[in-house]
């Protein structure tokens, strides 16, 4: 039985803590923190709600995942994907009252929080495999394009708008005539300083000196009276705890609204946290993610938050700031609380401009143009698979995106899978080495011998593909074979089907006079052979036998018969 500290990652990372993170970390939360308060206040707009619910479910989310979450680059809380499934579905309902609605948006967190428990008892992490590096690519892309387009309007100092990727940035075009020009010059002013000051100092805070030199130039200059926007107020205070009320939504409601919050969130945020794990080169548990993601969003829910999951833009930022590991997220948490309690109005000043500035900043790097490239040079048809992925994202969203990848991925499986390369060996002359005749021209046939490789296992799938090629090298191309043998080099596994398979081959051979030995057979293959009628006919021995070793027994046995 497992001791506390598995499930506890805190345990395990606090005692590893290296000093030199200290202050790395105490920047990355404090930026963090500040760039989160005007972004979730941004996020749950979108849903119709308080800005200080997006504060009182940062501030939760970012405390419980330090303590079980295993990424040491991602954030958590609000998200605009999240906001705007909520905030689309409840606002349909026609809610009668707004503390009805609230209790709602709680309800949904409980219940996508237990979704996620009950997928961590059940280790349900393993979802997330289905995601190949080549959707991800275009996933990752499709998200970051989605959330500039988002951006760029306030970049513009334009209204906010709804809709997909496209319809975005059809608004930015018929409306760019009404662009606020202070605001413009505002937020490319701040998207120049954060490329040029990162490039000239990559260790600075430099996202912090943005927030804080933007803050004082809009107060010193008056620039909010030429139609520059900003964050506004922020009530004070903390969050008091409530227990939801499970009649106030439909249970069908409940669990489809639930359910699609649970994977979206458990998804993107899996896909970040598993993007920046891999940049430095250390594991995410998919399982204890689960964890972090069920008692977050309970959590949440039980302090009239929203349902949270990870940030790509906050999780960026974070690791743009330097940080090292979960306890930036703790800083961040301490940041939003302090503000909360001392501070709301430090951020009045704050525009929307440079929030978009450092959003478009940070997500640059997830349109990998080089990754699209490699993916291009190896293999046309994964290239095709990450572009889908990516309009996908564009056109339909994060969800339907991901599962238009994953289907396309298993598809693209299946179908390899369905027709495997099935390769005719010969003999390297002077060797017992046999290799693909037709990669290696020079290997030879060896007379009335045909050896055999299927580049994959024998399963329902390809059994039928399996067995009409051979039959047809047998009648068509290799004629006067007197022995078969199948090379089990290259497939790990068969089943039921497959022994199938095999057994009709074997009574097709014998037909025609040709004797199947197998060779290359190893661990749980073997053990299926063993369990069939084919152990008699095509194994002549308890160990492994070469090809070579194949031919040998064949020729002596037909010596004998001669």
């Amino acid at each position: 039985m497992k001791d506390l500290s598995s499930y506890l990652p805190i345990t395990r990372w606090v005692r590893s803590y290296n000093k030199e993170w200290l202050r790395p970390d105490i920047i990355a939360g404090i930026t963090v923190g500040a760039f989160t308060i005007p972004e979730v206040i941004a996020f749950v707009s979108l849903a119709n709600l308080p800005p200080e619910v997006g504060l009182y479910s940062a501030i939760v989310a970012l405390l419980v995942y330090m303590v079980f979450g295993t990424s040491k680059q991602l954030s958590i809380g609000p998200t605009s994907t999240l906001s705007i499934l909520v905030g689309a579905t409840l606002g349909s309902l026609m809610i009668p009252n707004v503390s009805q609605y609230l209790m709602m948006v709680s309800l949904i967190a409980v219940a996508a929080g237990a979704l996620a428990l009950i997928s961590w008892v059940f280790r349900l992490g393993f979802i997330v495999k289905f995601i190949s590096k080549t959707v991800l690519t275009g996933f990752l892309a499709g998200i970051a394009l989605f959330i500039a387009s988002g951006q760029l309007p306030k970049l513009f100092g334009l209204p906010p708008t709804t809709g997909n990727f496209f319809e975005r940035i059809y608004y930015l075009f018929l409306n760019i005539d009404q662009t606020n020009l202070y605001t413009l010059a505002l937020g490319l002013g701040g998207l120049i300083f954060l490329i040029v000051a990162t490039k000239k100092f990559p260790k600075m805070p430099n996202t912090l000196f943005l927030v804080v030199g933007s803050i004082l130039l809009v107060t010193l200059t008056g620039l909010a009276s030429l139609g520059v926007s900003l964050v506004g107020y922020i009530p004070p205070g903390v969050p008091m705890s409530i227990i939801p009320d499970l009649s106030l939504i439909d249970v069908n409601i409940l669990l489809t609204l639930a359910a699609t919050v649970f994977l979206i969130s458990y998804i993107e945020g899996y896909l970040f946290a598993e993007e920046y794990a891999a940049k430095y080169r250390y594991k995410v548990d998919g399982n204890q993610e689960l964890l972090a993601l069920g008692i977050s969003n309970v959590a949440v829910g039980l302090f009239q938050g929203l349902p949270i999951g990870g940030s790509l833009s906050r999780t960026a930022v974070n690791d743009e700031s330097g940080a090292h590991s979960q306890l930036s997220g703790g800083v961040a948490a301490l940041v939003i609380l302090l503000v909360l309690l001392f501070f709301t109005g430090l951020f009045y000043n704050l525009p929307e401009a440079i929030l978009a500035a450092i959003v478009l900043f940070v997500i640059r790097a997830l349109v990998d143009i080089h990754h699209f490239r490699a993916i291009y040079n190896f293999s046309k048809i994964e290239f095709a698979i990450a572009m889908i992925t990516l309009f996908s994202v564009l056109f339909f969203g994060a969800l339907e995106g991901i599962v238009i990848g994953v289907i396309l991925s298993v598809l693209g499986l299946l179908k390899n899978m369905y027709n495997p390369n099935v390769v005719v060996l010969g003999r390297i002359p002077g060797t017992d080495q046999f290799l693909d005749i037709k990669r290696h021209p020079e290997s030879q046939i060896i007379s009335h011998t045909l050896i055999v490789r299927v580049d994959g296992s024998q399963i329902f799938l390809n059994t039928e593909s399996v067995k009409d090629t051979i039959i047809d090298l047998v009648d068509k191309k290799c004629e006067g074979t007197k022995l078969f043998v199948l090379d089990f080099e290259s497939s790990a596994f068969i089943d039921y089907s497959g022994i199938q398979m095999l057994e009709e081959l074997n009574e097709e051979l014998k037909i025609r006079g040709i004797k199947i030995k197998a060779a290359n057979m190893h661990g749980a293959l073997r053990d299926a052979i063993r369990r069939s009628s084919l152990e008699k006919e095509i194994v002549d021995s308890t160990i492994c036998l070469s090809i070579e070793d194949c031919i040998e027994k064949w020729e002596v046995e037909n010596k004998k018969n001669i």
